[in-house]
């Protein structure tokens, strides 16, 4: 199955998911949303599969939102918000047991789709930056709960609210990575060999296990997640987030007014 903004590698229990805008270094569009989730279900429909590397091609995992993409009306960017979630969804609850590949810049969405995923491999270039509430803006696609179990309120609270960025050491203090590897160059191998770990154990108990501990990790995590949508409706509208989003870049205090 072929893909605009993704690709599907490899033919037998271990498959590759790669994210194929390295122009952008794999910014998140609409299209990218839609093939990504499409590519998911393909994958989980077939029991053969068992373990799926996701990664980016070229020079990045994911950059996060792409910034040329025309703005969106707010009923446009809730169903946005809500086609993000149920792609979220899709890869944290597939049957097979994921992996990903973190490289480059890894910014909102990007450092978020690792989360959904039940391990993650480690470069020296990770550069993480969860910059949506510094722009403006909430963070979407249900992901909030899986970052929460992954690193703890107290570091996703630090992560979102402050946007700093976070190189590959802080990240393993957080506990964020299963593994690391001394070179971009050693993540696919990395991988693969995670993916062969998980093939050698019984396919239906690593399947209902996952499921178990998902269950358990979050048993409130959709809860409050009809916000999600709500909020990016009302931020892309607010003058506040407008400032935020305009002046991301500048030194300086930024002045807020009455939302």
């Amino acid at each position: 199955m072929e893909f605009q903004t993704v690709k599907v590698e490899g033919d037998g229990a271990i498959r590759h998911l790669v994210l194929n805008r390295p122009e952008v270094h794999n910014a998140v569009n609409a299209e990218l949303v839609s093939d990504l989730h499409q590519a998911i279900r393909f994958l989980d429909a077939d029991p053969s599969v068992r373990a799926v590397i996701l990664r980016g091609e070229g020079k990045s995992l994911c950059s996060g939102a792409d910034m040329k993409q025309p703005r969106f009306s707010s009923q446009e960017a809730m169903l946005g918000s809500k086609h993000g979630a149920s792609m979220y969804d899709a890869l944290m609850h597939m049957n097979a047991i994921s992996i990903a590949l973190c490289h480059g810049y890894m910014i909102g969405g990007g450092a978020v789709l690792p989360a959904a995923c039940d391990f993650r491999v480690g470069s020296p270039s990770v550069s993480l930056t969860l910059n949506e509430v510094s722009i403006g803006f909430n963070l979407t696609w249900h992901s909030m709960p899986a970052l929460v179990n992954l690193v703890g309120p107290h570091h996703a609270k630090e992560m979102l609210i402050l946007g700093r960025s976070y190189g590959l050491a802080e990240l393993q203090q957080f506990g964020y990575f299963t593994d690391t590897v001394a070179d971009d160059g050693d993540l696919v191998s990395a991988g693969e060999r995670l993916a062969a770990e998980v093939l050698k154990q019984p396919p239906v108990p690593v399947t209902v296990t996952k499921a178990s501990i998902n269950a358990l990790a979050m048993p409130l995590g959709r809860a409050i997640q009809h916000m999600d949508h709500l909020a990016v409706g009302y931020m892309g509208k607010s003058d506040n987030s407008r400032t935020a989003r305009t002046s991301y870049f500048d030194e300086g205090v930024r002045n807020w007014g009455d939302d």
